[in-house]
């Protein structure tokens, strides 16, 4: 499933508070390279800025990755919006911790899985949970949850978007 072409700024999608969170939760979890790398834990994948796959590989500027951020997010949520009814009345961290997952899980992820299902359905905090389901990597052979696989990073971003969902500090 594609991502909507940004329209509206981050703010104008999820609200001004939702969406200053989002990014400060978001951008330390992908971490920023300003050249591109081949993401080893999505088999390898051409990856540059905060985790943007689908930009040209190139060197970017800080302040280009920080803008490329914003405007991915804006349109991950206006995705997500789009397909979770109910999306407005939903908490801040409830919004975060769902655009984040649908950032770097995928929106297809997202909107074939329980925990869109869920949201929508108002299911809280057993929505909160079903985070912690996908801790997988490498198509599904890598448990992140188990320190011998080394994507502990992943284990931590489900536990923080848990912690998000259910109004914890992450």
């Amino acid at each position: 499933m594609a991502v909507s072409r940004k329209t509206k700024s981050l703010a104008a999608v999820m609200g001004a508070s939702a969406a200053a969170a989002l990014v400060a939760f978001t951008a330390p979890r992908e971490g920023v390279s300003l050249t591109p790398y081949s993401d080893h834990l999505a088999n390898g994948l051409a990856t540059v800025c905060y985790g943007e796959t689908n930009a040209p590989m190139r060197r970017y500027t800080l302040a280009e990755c920080k803008q490329m951020l914003s405007d991915s997010l804006a349109g991950y949520a206006s995705t997500v919006r789009g397909m979770t009814p109910g999306f407005d009345s939903l908490t801040d961290g409830q919004k975060v911790a769902v655009v984040d997952f649908a950032y770097n899980a995928g929106v297809a992820n997202y909107q074939r899985s329980t925990l869109r299902r869920m949201y929508i359905a108002k299911q809280f905090p057993a929505a909160c949970e079903q985070f912690l389901q996908w801790r997988f990597v490498a198509g599904g052979t890598r448990d992140c949850f188990d320190p011998a696989n080394k994507c502990s990073g992943i284990a931590a971003r489900r536990r923080s978007a848990r912690a998000a969902c259910l109004g914890e500090t992450p």
